[in-house]
């Protein structure tokens, strides 16, 4: 303003002239000399009321990547660029809103066919536009169009309208363009929604599904995600992909992640109350960001947990690997405090974003479930699977759990087990299941909840619960007296290597972390004979009574095969010839911990042990490398976890306690 104009004016001719350059100000955008939102209003109110128009919304595409790979200079470059061009076209009037958006107001008097060229035009421009070509080469425009809209609208209704179309043009209609009447059915479906989703709540619409996660080793129930489904009075089931997407918007997701979480515990007590052996099952329930900004957000999931009195690790909390993308250092505070409370927290979708890698530094969670997508798109080419392998390799080398999202062929499933990840979730093995169905599945793929088997080889060959059954792999084998009164244990004659053994089902074992235990009893000593032998896909782990020079020193002996010098040995104390002897060995996948007890007494313990995976056979009575085991074994049993020496006392002391024992008297 030239203050020699204001000179010959009146005190209040000034302020008006004043006002008027300020108004002008705010009217348009300092950056592109568009106007700016509230210039885009004034021009919009102003309007002939019995007038329409069509509103052009337009977005540039990886904007933020612009910024953040050549800096902001060139980021405004590109607004200011999109700006000159939408003036050079000169067609209505043109605006920038916000951040990389811009509209473009249309007078409603030209036909939806004149809309589309103008379009057109402003696509074509795009790559005229005076930019460097390899930030042109970043850049691209989506456009959706508000067509023959009322004035007497509110302009918020308006923006509303825009933010659907453009929806629609990057995510649903074919190219980067769309039209308001392909997506007002949404937008009143969307309306509806949102009027509706407070009653559905009061009247328990949302009903839980859960679907399993399976070990694919012993296709046992492992566990399950809690999923929400919406049963509609009249409509009847209502798509989680239709109604999600509207609750985290307006932000009712909150709401309902709680109310699920609710349900869940007030399932779990239920099932417990029943006596129903799935009652411990970890389930997961995801929880939107919004809770993590919350810092009473983990207290509160505590609260309601203990109102059910539901143990906290039996309750996982499932959080999208998205979610970290911004914020994530105050959302990682909370996440920690959820393990503090005794909480297990998943990622889920991991991989599915550009935050991975750092999750994995950065993050102290128990479980990654590996998005779907790496399967069904990359997963299928000799590269992809690659990297799903070395994904898979990398988490389960940080100790992580590993849940592979998506199964759905046989195929599938051989590969994700090659590459060391037990556990599944996917349609293969089942659907989400309302509470009823699920009951059935988990009564059919659960052994009475068994996380063990016993094998007491007192006269056949079956596991206690009957689920399971070893094989004889040669002859001579036969039941002598065993432990008991009147009870037997089965003796090994001896023979070639592997010959004249009993093979124990691989799928007694499940889990990475373990315990084996069993009573032997040695007619003769000799070096490296093995009285059982694990193989897995990378080694191996074997109890030798008999090993290395010193007279009598026995020895668990642990193989990494990915290593020349991986050889792990715990030797332990010394065992003699004609004598009982109850023999445990337990791993620590976490810890990476082996520890040996013999007759109830921690006899050796070793560190920094790598896990082997995949247990392909258990052998009883001797192994692939030397001569057989001369010898009976009783009570052979496994434990899919890892037990400790006040556990492996007492179940030693139930042994010699028994009015029944005559092991060595």
């Amino acid at each position: 303003m030239d203050r020699k104009i204001l000179e010959h004016k009146s005190l209040e001719e000034q302020v008006e002239i004043l006002l008027n350059e300020v108004n002008r100000a705010e009217n348009s955008d300092y950056l592109t000399g568009l106007a700016s939102r509230r210039g885009l209003y004034e021009y919009y109110t102003n309007r002939d009321k019995d007038k329409s128009v069509h509103v052009m919304f337009i977005e540039v595409n990886n904007f933020k990547k612009v910024n953040d790979v050549y800096g902001y200079y060139a980021g405004d470059d590109v607004l200011i660029q999109v700006g000159r061009m939408l003036r050079e076209i000169g067609k209505g009037f043109a605006a920038r809103t916000e951040g990389n958006e811009f509209i473009v107001m249309l007078d409603g008097d030209m036909s939806e066919k004149e809309v589309i060229i103008i379009a057109d035009m402003i696509f074509s421009a795009l790559n005229d536009m005076d930019i460097r070509k390899d930030i042109l080469s970043f850049i691209s425009l989506n456009i959706g169009v508000v067509l023959n809209q009322k004035v007497t609208e509110s302009f918020v209704e308006v923006f509303h309208k825009g933010d659907t179309v453009l929806h629609q043009a990057k995510h649903v209609s074919d190219g980067r363009f769309a039209l308001y009447h392909e997506a007002d059915k949404v937008v009143e479906r969307n309306r509806n929604i949102e009027l509706e989703m407070e009653s559905a709540l009061e009247n328990r619409e949302f009903h839980v599904y859960l679907q399993p996660k399976v070990n694919m080793v012993s296709s046992k129930l492992y566990g399950a995600e809690a999923l929400c489904r919406w049963i509609h009075p009249v409509d009847g089931l209502r798509s989680p992909a239709v109604f999600i997407p509207v609750f985290e918007k307006n932000g009712f997701i909150s709401k309902l992640d709680m109310y699920m979480f609710e349900e869940i515990c007030s399932l779990k007590a239920q099932w417990k109350k029943q006596g129903a052996p799935y009652g411990n099952l970890p389930i997961s329930v995801n929880m939107s960001r919004l809770h993590l900004y919350n810092k009473k957000f983990p207290e509160t999931l505590a609260f309601i947990a203990d109102e059910y009195d539901i143990d906290h690790n039996e309750l996982e909390i499932e959080i999208t690997e998205n979610v970290f993308v911004k914020d994530g250092n105050e959302l990682i505070d909370n996440v920690e405090r959820l393990k503090a409370l005794g909480f297990q927290v998943s990622i889920d979708d991991f991989g599915s974003g550009f935050s991975a890698l750092n999750l994995l530094k950065d993050l102290a969670v128990d479980t990654i479930k590996i998005d779907q997508s790496f399967l069904h798109g990359s997963g299928e080419t000799v590269r992809g699977k690659k990297v799903i392998r070395n994904i898979i390799a990398m988490c389960l080398d940080l100790k992580l759990d590993v849940v592979t999202e998506g199964i759905e062929t046989k195929e599938q499933v051989d590969f994700i087990k090659q590459c060391g990840c037990q556990i599944a979730q996917g349609f293969y093995y089942a659907r989400p299941l309302c509470i009823d169905d699920f009951t059935a599945f988990a009564e059919e793929h659960l052994v009475h909840t068994l996380n063990s088997y016993r094998f007491p080889l007192n006269g056949d060959l079956k596991s206690e619960d009957g689920s399971m059954e070893m094989f004889i792999n040669g002859e001579g084998l036969e039941y002598q007296e065993g432990i008991f009164v009147d009870s037997k244990a089965m003796h090994f004659p001896g023979g070639p290597k592997e010959k004249n053994t009993l093979f124990v089902p691989p799928e007694s074992i499940v889990n990475e972390s373990f315990t084996v235990g069993m009573w032997f009893n040695a007619d003769i000593l000799e070096y490296w004979v093995c009285a059982m032998y694990i193989k897995f896909e990378s080694g191996f782990l074997s109890i030798l009574p008999y090993s290395w020079e010193e007279e009598g020193i026995s020895d668990v002996r642990i193989r990494d095969s990915r290593v020349v010098e991986g050889w792990y040995d715990i030797r332990t104390a010394p065992v003699s010839e004609k004598k009982w002897y109850y023999y445990v060995v337990s791993y620590d996948a976490k810890k990476e911990t082996a520890k040996a007890y013999i007759n109830g007494k921690l006899a050796g313990v070793l560190e920094n042990v790598p896990t082997n995976r995949y247990v392909k056979w258990i052998i009883l009575g001797g192994d692939v490398f030397q001569p057989s085991f001369i010898g009976r074994i009783c009570e052979f049993t496994v434990y899919n976890e890892v037990k400790d020496e006040k556990f492996v006392n007492e179940l030693y002391e139930s042994y010699v306690t028994d009015e029944k024992f005559i092991g060595n008297k």
